[in-house]
C-alpha cells in the first residue's frame, strides 16, 4: 500500500465513529421535541397499517406523527392533496383529512398520532 491510500482510508474511516455518535445522539433529541410539538395535553392514537393499506383519519390543529416499524417510511396525503413521504416523524399543524399509505408490499408499519386537545 501507498502512503496516499493509507492517507486515503484514515481520512474515510474517521468521520464514521464521529456521525455514528451525533447521529445516535441527537436521534433521540428530535425524537422527544417532537412528541412536546402537541403540548402537555393531547390525545394519542394507535394505528396499525398492514402492507400496501390506506386509513384515513380527521385531524384538527397540531397532530404529531411518529411511525414504527421495519420500515419506517409512510406516505401521508393531507386534505386530498399530493403524497409526502415521511420517515420516522412529521409535524402538521391542519384540519381535515389525513390519510395514512403503507406503500411497502411486505412490511406492516405501526403509526401513533398524538393530537394536541
Amino acid at each position: 500500500m501507498t502512503d496516499y491510500t493509507q492517507l486515503n482510508i484514515v481520512i474515510l474511516a474517521v468521520p464514521l465513529p464521529i456521525l455514528t455518535y451525533l447521529w445516535f445522539k441527537y436521534y433521540n433529541i428530535i425524537i422527544t421535541e417532537g412528541t412536546k410539538y402537541v403540548g402537555e395535553k393531547y390525545r394519542e392514537e394507535e394505528v396499525l397499517l398492514l402492507p400496501s393499506s390506506t386509513r384515513t383519519v380527521k385531524i384538527d390543529g397540531k397532530v404529531s406523527v411518529l411511525v414504527y416499524g421495519v420500515n419506517p417510511w409512510i406516505t401521508i396525503r393531507v386534505n386530498s392533496g399530493p403524497k409526502q413521504k415521511i420517515f420516522k416523524i412529521r409535524l402538521l399543524n391542519e384540519s381535515g383529512n389525513l390519510e395514512l399509505i403503507n406503500e411497502s408490499k411486505v412490511f406492516q408499519v405501526r403509526v401513533k398520532l398524538r393530537y394536541s386537545v
